[in-house]
């Protein structure tokens, strides 16, 4: 029997392009429920324990200064308590908009999410215009494109020579 080998795939989430950001409840650090963007957004939702996350994090907030203060709304979406998120976003040096989604993580089900970090980029008709799991520099690269675009910045390279980065890493 020959095995063959499994590439990685970023491009993978349950809720597909074109299906409308459905509205999850999303809450912030005091626990009051907060609508979802009626814009341009990027949601990304994570767990503070994942290595994935914490190599995606510093260009997670590279993402959210380049969109500032018009671009693309960068959101956060943790599945872990507010005192653990802080002390992961101030470790990291992240100012990264963040919500939360409480066990049993309805918010994560109801959009399919199987591992983190997965990204959701919702359009300015509320329809899922790309998703990605998982790190991948080119997907990245992308929404600061996009993100650069919505601030009327001209676009500058997201990934700097120095950056260690792997191309891909799986979450």
């Amino acid at each position: 029997m020959r095995l063959i080998p499994q590439v990685y795939n970023p491009v993978v989430a349950v809720l597909s392009p074109g299906s409308p950001f459905p509205d999850v409840a999303l809450r912030n650090e005091d626990g009051e429920t907060v609508p979802t963007s009626n814009g341009d957004a990027l949601y990304v939702v994570f767990k503070t324990t994942c290595p994935t996350c914490e190599l995606t994090w510093p260009y997670l907030e590279r993402l959210r200064r380049a969109a500032e203060p018009d671009g693309l709304r960068v959101v956060a979406v943790s599945q872990d308590d507010p005192e653990k998120t802080a002390a992961f976003n101030r470790r990291l040096g992240s100012r990264v908009e963040t919500l939360y989604d409480p066990p049993p993580y309805a918010a994560s089900d109801r959009l399919g999410v199987t591992n983190v970090p997965t990204f959701f980029r919702v359009g300015p008709d509320g329809r899922i215009a790309e998703t990605s799991v998982g790190f991948a520099r080119d997907r990245l690269e992308g929404y600061a494109r996009r993100a650069a675009a919505l601030a009327g910045r001209p676009y500058q390279h997201f990934f700097l020579p120095g950056d260690s980065a792997p191309a891909v890493k799986p979450g």
